[in-house]
């Protein structure tokens, strides 16, 4: 008992002595708590649902995503940027109306475009229920603003609870549909919304204070949206080219076949894990700091973010590397022969990816979309390209994809860190300044 309680007081001391590790803590638990159950549950879908059928189901995932992007205009990811609670009610809200209106674009334009869904990839399925993609991109944005005013009030307990609930929701409804009988797209995007759907009832339950009646001197949302244009003008862009490029990606193997997809999809999946175990706990805590850190302090705090996310992650992504091609068709069965090599065809990417995530939220606080915005188009235009192109077979276009990937991300941490460099030289500056003039 005595070793339990010095142990819980350390435990203690150190959440108090370093706040910012023991809230990415926080959110890292809940993230790789549900990170875990869905991994152990792929071992049971991935033998009851087929490669085509997780194609479809990557194809409609990919399709949602890009409007995630677009659903909220960025104003979500502003909320922690106010100086008062009540000018970030009023981005909450501006970014709800937003999401609304986009997510009713995405239905309708889901029906017009059956026929061209149905000649590009050839599934009658996902043609026919691609409409439901409206209600997809509502809930997770929806679900991504209120995670962001949980930020700006530090409840990072919510946040890692619903994580966990959602993907846990997610998870097992996909395995309880197949193991009823639906064993096709159906089964696997229903069980999807089971922890969507869960997710906002859950989040938007606890939200109250959202909604709380602003101060008559609080900016209009007209008034917030002018303030923080520089949100969808360079930062939406920004995302957009980065969501264009990941999806796309997918999108382009779907269209030379289904069961490749597939097979890409199990294998990204199995290397997220490691990346969303720490990337989202990372990114969320650091965002809020950065917002609110002292001139000179910045480059400090973006290297020691790079330097945590290089030591916690390089270790899992060797060892993927190494085991990758037997490892998964050992867990998934042997169906996923071909997921285990292109897993190992990743790794390169994906662990620079890891560093490089954390940090992006620099060229928002510092000023800098337009360096970030430049470096995603390139960033996108390569890889789509050379997918398009390739002369070589699958396996090896994806090897060559993920070196050149890999050099572009190090590339972004250089920017980041110039980034950082030159907010502090240009804070200071004014400090200065301002003190000479008192």
């Amino acid at each position: 008992m005595d070793t339990n309680n010095r142990l819980r007081a350390w435990l203690r001391k150190q959440a108090e002595a370093h706040p910012v590790l023991s809230n990415i803590s926080i959110l890292a638990t809940g993230t790789a708590a549900s990170q875990a159950v869905a991994i152990i549950v792929s071992i049971f879908t991935a033998r009851i649902f087929t490669p085509e059928a997780f194609g479809e189901f990557a194809l409609f995932s990919s399709i949602s995503s890009i409007f995630v992007v677009i659903a909220t205009l960025r104003y979500d990811v502003a909320i922690v940027l106010p100086d008062t609670d009540d000018e970030a009610r009023q981005l909450a809200r501006l970014a709800t109306r937003a999401n609304l209106a986009v997510s009713v674009v995405a239905t309708i334009l889901a029906f017009a475009t059956r026929p061209v869904v149905l000649q590009v990839w050839g599934s009658e399925t996902l043609a026919t229920w691609l409409p439901l993609v409206g209600l997809a991109i509502f809930c997770s944005a929806q679900v991504a603003i209120w995670q962001y005013w949980y930020n700006r009030q530090r409840q990072y307990r919510v946040i890692a609870l619903n994580r966990f609930e959602s993907g846990v929701g997610s998870s097992l409804g996909q395995l309880g549909f197949g193991l009823g009988g639906l064993r096709s797209f159906l089964g696997l995007i229903f069980g999807n919304f089971i922890g969507l759907l869960w997710a906002l009832f859950n989040l938007g339950r606890q939200s109250g204070t959202v909604w709380h009646p602003v101060a008559t001197d609080t900016p209009r949302m007209r008034d917030m949206a002018r303030k923080y244009r520089k949100m969808p003008l360079l930062n939406l862009p920004n995302a957009l080219v980065d969501a264009v490029r990941t999806n796309g990606i997918q999108m382009l193997i779907g269209v030379a076949a289904l069961g490749s997809l597939g097979q890409f999809n199990l294998a990204w999946r199995v290397l997220q894990a490691p990346i969303a175990l720490l990337n989202g706990a990372i990114s969320q805590v650091f965002l809020e700091r950065m917002a609110r850190v002292q001139p000179g302090q910045l480059t400090g705090l973006v290297r020691a973010v790079m330097k945590r996310a290089f030591l916690f992650g390089m270790g899992p992504f060797v060892l993927l590397w190494i085991v990758a091609p037997w490892l998964l068709p050992f867990v998934f069965g042997p169906q996923w022969v071909e997921a285990g090599l292109i897993t190992r065809a990743l790794v390169p990417w994906l662990a620079v990816n890891l560093i490089t995530s954390p940090i992006s939220g620099v060229f928002v606080v510092t000023g800098r979309q337009a360096w970030i915005l430049l470096h995603a188009i390139l960033f996108t235009a390569i890889p789509l390209g050379w997918l398009a192109f390739s002369p070589l077979d699958f396996l090896s276009t994806l090897q060559i994809l993920s070196l050149m990937m890999a050099v572009m991300l190090l590339i972004l941490l250089v920017l980041a860190d110039l980034a950082a460099q030159a907010w502090d030289r240009n804070s200071g500056a004014k400090e200065t300044k301002n003190s000479d003039q008192e």
